[in-house]
């Protein structure tokens, strides 16, 4: 079942994290889709959900699609994974660069166990 609240962070998450990916700042995406810095701050983090024409600026710019977003929100929809996907999004690209190689580490000791 899809939950609207999962759907705003997936998407919060993936406009953030497909904008960095891209070396664009907040300013540069709200040029390319013709929102305010402000608007997309929101959008990021998850206090506002677009509109639909909005939604497929965004998706176009930021190269993703609705199939994204809605298996980022079911995985969201775990207790665990909702708290870290909450706090990935509050990181600093280099601070998602060690979380990722730390999550890499646990991964293969765990396969290695």
């Amino acid at each position: 079942m899809i939950d609207e609240k999962n759907i705003v962070a997936a998407l919060s998450f993936l406009i953030k994290k497909q904008r960095k990916v891209m070396k664009m700042t907040q300013r540069q995406l709200a040029q390319k889709v013709g929102l305010s810095v402000r608007h997309i701050g929101k959008l990021e983090d998850g206090t506002y959900l677009p509109k639909f024409i909005t939604y497929l600026k965004l998706a176009e710019v930021l190269q993703f699609d609705v199939s994204d977003v809605i298996k980022l929100s079911h995985k969201a929809s775990m207790t665990e994974e909702t708290k870290i996907l909450n706090l990935l999004k509050k990181m600093k690209q280099d601070e998602l660069v060690m979380s990722r190689k730390m999550l890499e580490l646990l991964v293969k000791r765990g396969a290695n166990a």
